[in-house]
């Protein structure tokens, strides 16, 4: 009966993982993973339509970075729109890769809209 109550009580006293307790940095453009909403239009702001990417990988060079994105074949027309599409694993390509400067997107209205892990297809498609 002690070695019962004994390995209960084990587990209940050390302390929890690190991984648990590590801040997670929010993601950004740059964070492979991150979907990500882009007003391409010069209208009222995150009123659509948006382009819905994903970050794949980059590269910075001396006086830009380049990100490797694939672009969905989707419209959202709101932020939270592009949001929910995000979450859906099964969200039509346009562009499986597509290298994009990211000067002129970060002049537009963006935002990261989701973030989850890359898939090993994902990763594949990186050059």
């Amino acid at each position: 009966m002690r070695c019962a109550a004994l390995t209960l009580a084990i587990p209940l006293a050390l302390p929890a993982c690190s991984s648990d307790a590590a801040f997670e940095p929010e993601p950004t453009l740059e964070t492979p993973g991150a979907f990500v909403a882009v007003d391409d239009v010069d209208d009222v702001e995150g009123e659509g339509p948006l382009t819905l990417f994903r970050t794949l990988d980059t590269v910075t060079l001396p006086s830009d970075t380049v990100v490797f994105v694939t672009i969905y074949n989707v419209n959202p027309r709101t932020w939270e729109e592009a949001r929910e599409m995000s979450k859906s694993h099964e969200i039509p390509i346009r562009l499986e890769i597509q290298l994009v400067s990211s000067t002129p997107l970060v002049a537009r209205p963006y935002r990261v809209v989701w973030w989850r892990s890359l898939t090993a297809e994902e990763q594949e498609r990186i050059p």
